[in-house]
């Protein structure tokens, strides 16, 4: 089944329209490219007030349950997670490890977290903000899937 988008035009498959129950035919009149340009640019020209918003939204409890319970997990599930980690700390706070303000992936200055690719050498660490360490682990899954 074909669709024009409403904002490009474009005669696209269904496939290229978001599910939306409320529509006629079940999908969103405005393809993915297009909702996709509009929340970047959204999320650009308000970036200020979407941090704050989503700082906002992690102090809520049922977010710092789930974290808490996330971290629990993964203490109990990764082999020398815990170690590594209060290893890291014990360093950084000993002056021993220097913790840079930019991110060794995309360079930019921001809050950074150490990231071990192997938790058997914990002082062996890449330095990277919040979004690239996400990446590396949503990689590190993708291939952990397909293997």
């Amino acid at each position: 089944m074909i669709k024009i988008c409403r904002d490009c035009g474009r005669e696209l498959p269904l496939g290229e329209f978001y599910k939306h129950k409320e529509m006629l035919d079940g999908h969103l009149n405005k393809c993915k490219q297009c909702v996709k340009t509009r929340v970047t640019r959204h999320r650009i020209e308000n970036l200020d007030q979407i941090r704050a918003y989503d700082r906002e939204r992690g102090k809520l409890e049922h977010r710092i349950i789930n974290n808490v319970k996330t971290t629990q997990r993964r203490r109990m599930e990764v082999e020398g997670y815990n170690a590594a980690h209060m290893a890291v700390a014990r360093a950084v706070g000993k002056g021993e490890l220097i913790k840079p303000t930019r991110c060794q992936i995309c360079t930019r200055e921001s809050r950074v977290e150490a990231h071990h690719a192997d938790y058997s050498k914990p002082l062996d660490v890449l330095w990277v903000c919040v979004v690239c360490h996400r990446n590396i682990h949503k990689n590190i899954n993708k291939i952990a899937k397909l293997g």
